[in-house]
């Protein structure tokens, strides 16, 4: 089991990445950089959205940092848990196993199994997937751990569920978390969930027996009372993502305003608006602006952002302003 690890970031871009690393070097804090299939991807399944890069070009990126507190992490790995995964269940098993595979060999050391997408299958594949995991890093001598479990969003664990999951998932060796909901919902760029205590009491009890972790997701846009309420509780690590690139968007933007770059401005807003990946944090049909902030980091990449990121560039070290915004955030988490 890895000890001492709270954090889980998502790598939301390159600029990110380098934060989050200067803030563990400084702080000395062990964080967990937990990649979606979307966010990075093997190559043989084209690539992720992040940088443009691929499962073995973002650890080489990583390593280079050469800082052993960066803990590669893969989260939501499963069938169907790629956009725009079509094919047969069969085939997304295989796919999946491509995936994990390619985790193994470059490094990753928790993954994330989340078969929530088979239905009446989700244990079965599960294990079929942990053993496969397991054989893996035999063969090529890498040591790994297992997350397991998913996120209804807005609802409280079914204790039920949730002991079932526990008898999963205990007879692995190598287990270190069980996804565990307990009210949280992230939506557009808010937090709209409420923590159950009472729940979490008694879901930290049995795992704990288990000898397992509580992992909750979706902690996006928590107050410093609301983060203070998981560690006293029981909550052993959190998963943060979109908020990270909503603060990085919130920046370009200001940035931009500030240099009176409002062309620029706004080509990026009406590219990110008609590529519609907002609709999928959308609460209350947000006005564009708030919509732009909820999706901006999906399209880091285009030509659109790298125009008026440079033209920001020329004037300003968009890179340290965003380092020191991160180091602000991150240090409420350690209270």
């Amino acid at each position: 089991m890895i000890k001492n690890v709270f954090l889980g970031l998502g790598p939301m871009s390159y600029e990110i990445i380098n934060s989050i690393n200067l803030f563990s070097k400084i702080y000395d804090k062990k964080i967990m950089l937990i990649c979606s299939r979307n966010q990075i991807e093997a190559e043989e399944l084209g690539g992720g959205y992040v940088n443009k890069f691929n499962t073995k070009t973002f650890s080489d990126f990583i390593k280079s940092k050469k800082n052993r507190k960066l803990i590669l992490s893969r989260d939501h790995s499963g069938p169907y848990k790629k956009d725009g995964s079509k094919t047969n269940l069969l085939k997304e098993i295989e796919k999946c196993k491509i995936s994990l595979e390619n985790d193994i060999i470059n490094d990753f050391k928790i993954i994330h199994i989340d078969t929530s997408e088979c239905k009446k299958l989700k244990y079965e594949i599960a294990e079929e997937l942990i053993y496969f995991c397991n054989k893996v890093a035999k063969k090529n001598k890498k040591k790994i751990y297992f997350e397991f479990g998913c996120e209804e969003h807005g609802v409280l664990t079914s204790f039920e569920k949730f002991k079932k999951d526990i008898n999963f998932f205990k007879k692995f060796e190598n287990r270190q978390y069980l996804v565990c909901q307990t009210g949280s919902l992230v939506k557009s760029i808010f937090q709209l969930g409420q923590f159950d205590i009472n729940g979490v009491r008694y879901m930290k009890k049995i795992a704990e027996n288990n000898g397992i972790l509580l992992k909750e997701h979706n902690c996006d846009y928590l107050n410093l009372e609301q983060i203070k309420l998981r560690k006293l509780y029981g909550i052993s690590a959190i998963n943060i993502a979109p908020e990270l690139g909503v603060i990085q968007t919130n920046l370009i933007y200001n940035l931009g305003m500030q240099l009176n770059l409002k062309k620029e401005i706004s080509n990026f807003i009406k590219l990110v608006l008609r590529k519609k990946k907002w609709v999928k944090w959308n609460y209350n049909n947000e006005n564009n602006l708030i919509k732009f902030f909820s999706a901006g980091h999906y399209h880091y990449t285009s030509v659109q952002y790298h125009e008026l990121k440079y033209k920001i560039l020329r004037k300003i070290n968009y890179q340290k302003k965003l380092d020191k915004i991160l180091e602000i955030y991150l240090k409420k988490f350690y209270v």
